[in-house]
Parts: structure tokens; C-alpha cells; sequence
């Protein structure tokens, strides 16, 4: 066989591979967003033993009924709820303050309150993070749907630390019982100098592990029988804005996010083209390679 056929049979066959290879890799990554949705249904379907529940406020009482049921089979559980409560743009202090004083009626403790005044290009806002007792969460959240405020928005996220806190007990356990007969070792007259010294260290550094452990037990605590809040808070936007500047005003908040999508298309299409740009340099240059032989050849006869 000749060279430039041998050339160009060789060019064929790597171009064949080539787009077998790329058929595979479009097959497949078809094939990944089919499992997204499962996923996805499967991580917000998954209840207090999975990581996250989400739902419209009526299905408040499901997360209270679900701390019940872990609390009579031993389950720690650590719930979190997010709310998003709209108010008057001139009572949505008066809705702030309201709830966490109502905060401070029961046994709740206000981890963080804040409020943003209005201002020439933002409307005021506000947040408040609580934590409140199990025995309170439904007086709590009857207080946030009932007041001058509307929830628009919740979401709630329950995570199992049942592994985390029988862990920390066993730790405790063991390191009081190491501590407890330390502690006779010390008080036994027959032991000498040197054996009271290490005797001494070791319950030192027992006594640091146990304070540690015991610190970590009740922050689990705080955890898990004190439910956390977060309440970020809008005010109402206005017919106008919400009817004929509302197209505009998404799409002004909706730019950059268009624009940083456009970059990462534009990044992946020269990712994507490179490897073909490449390619198709080498079967020119080996084309007009094989012109070149075939016009000498044809001189030459």
C-alpha cells in the first residue's frame, strides 16, 4: 500500500474512534439528569432519620409529631425551621419585636436580632434566629402565623444526631469511671512519688477529655431538645411593584446570574471545541501534506 493511502486510511480510523468515543460520552451524560429528580424527591421526602422536609406552613404539626415519636423511642433529633414572614414596610418592626417578645414569654432564648432600615434602593428587612423548647415550638409558631405578619415561606430541616449524642454518653461514662478510680489510686497511701506524679498526670489529662466530652454533650442538648428558628422578614411590595416594575425589576436581579451562566457556556463550548480544533489542524496538515506528495508525484511522471 502506498504511504499517503496508508496516511489517510490511518486518519480514518482515528477519526472513527474519536466519534464512537464522543457518542459514549453524550449517552451517559444524558443519562445523569434522569436520576436527578429520584434524588431530589428522595432527599425532601426523607424524614427526621434523613437530612431534610420541606412543606407549606399547614404542615407545621407534622415536624412536632415527628419530635414526639423520637422522643418516646429515644431519638435525638436536631430540627431547624426557616420562615419567611411578610409584613407592612411600617409595621415590620412592630412584627419583629412582637415575636421576640413573644420569644421571651416562653422558653426560648433569641440567638440574633437584626433590622435593616429602609433605604433609597432597598426596602427594610429584618431577621431573627431563636432557639425554643420542644414543649414550646407550636406556641412559638402559632405566634408567627397570627400577628400582624404573613408567612410566605417555610421550610424545615430535621437531622438524626441519635449516633453523635450515645457516643458522647459512652465517652462520659467511661472517662467518669477512669477518673472515679484515679482518684482512689491517689488517695492510697502506699503509692510512692514517682507512681502519685504519673497517677496525678493521667487524672489531669482524664479531667480535661471528660470536661470536653461533657461540653460537646450539652451543646447536642441545646441541639436537639431546643428547636432553632430562622425568620428572615420583607416587607409587602406595592401593586406597582409588584405588577408593572415587576418584570423589570427580575429582570435587572436576574442579570448577572444570566451573564455568569453565558461565561460558563461560552467556557465549556472552547472546552469542548478545542480537542476538534486540534484534530482537525492535524488532518489539514496531513492533507495538504498529501496534496503536496501527489502534485510531486504527478511532476515527477
Amino acid at each position: 500500500m502506498p504511504r499517503s493511502r496508508r496516511n489517510l486510511v490511518l486518519l480514518a480510523v482515528l477519526f472513527l474512534v474519536i466519534a464512537l468515543a464522543g457518542c459514549g460520552d453524550r449517552a451517559s451524560f444524558k443519562a445523569a439528569p434522569a436520576d436527578a429528580p429520584a434524588t431530589a424527591q428522595a432527599s425532601v421526602a426523607a424524614g427526621p432519620s434523613g437530612r431534610a422536609m420541606a412543606g407549606a406552613p399547614a404542615q407545621q404539626a407534622e415536624p412536632a409529631a415527628d419530635a414526639q415519636a423520637a422522643q418516646q423511642d429515644g431519638r435525638h433529633i436536631a430540627y431547624t425551621h426557616r420562615y419567611t414572614v411578610e409584613a407592612e414596610r411600617a409595621k415590620l418592626r412592630t412584627v419583629v419585636d412582637a415575636h421576640a417578645a413573644r420569644c421571651k414569654q416562653l422558653d426560648c432564648v433569641v440567638i440574633n436580632q437584626s433590622f435593616e432600615e429602609e433605604s433609597d434602593h432597598t426596602a427594610p428587612r429584618a431577621m431573627l434566629m431563636v432557639r425554643v423548647a420542644r414543649n414550646d415550638t407550636a406556641k412559638f409558631t402559632e405566634a408567627l402565623k397570627t400577628g400582624e405578619g404573613r408567612v410566605i415561606r417555610q421550610a424545615t430541616q430535621a437531622e438524626d444526631k441519635t449516633l453523635q449524642v450515645v457516643d458522647v454518653q459512652a465517652r462520659i461514662a467511661n472517662l467518669t469511671q477512669l477518673r472515679d478510680r484515679l482518684r482512689k489510686l491517689m488517695a492510697d497511701p502506699k503509692a510512692g512519688i514517682k507512681e502519685a506524679v504519673e497517677i496525678e498526670r493521667q487524672l489531669a489529662q482524664t479531667q480535661g477529655e471528660l470536661d470536653s466530652m461533657q461540653a460537646q454533650r450539652r451543646f447536642l442538648a441545646q441541639q436537639t431538645e431546643r428547636e432553632l428558628f430562622e425568620i428572615q422578614y420583607q416587607s409587602q411590595r406595592s401593586a406597582v411593584e409588584r405588577g408593572i416594575a415587576a418584570p423589570v425589576k427580575e429582570a435587572l436581579l436576574s442579570f448577572g446570574n444570566v451573564f455568569m451562566y453565558s461565561v460558563a457556556a461560552l467556557i465549556t463550548f472552547f472546552a469542548a471545541a478545542i480537542v476538534w480544533i486540534v484534530l482537525l489542524g492535524i488532518a489539514v496538515w496531513f492533507f495538504r501534506r498529501w496534496l503536496r506528495r501527489r502534485a510531486a508525484a504527478k511532476n515527477i511522471e
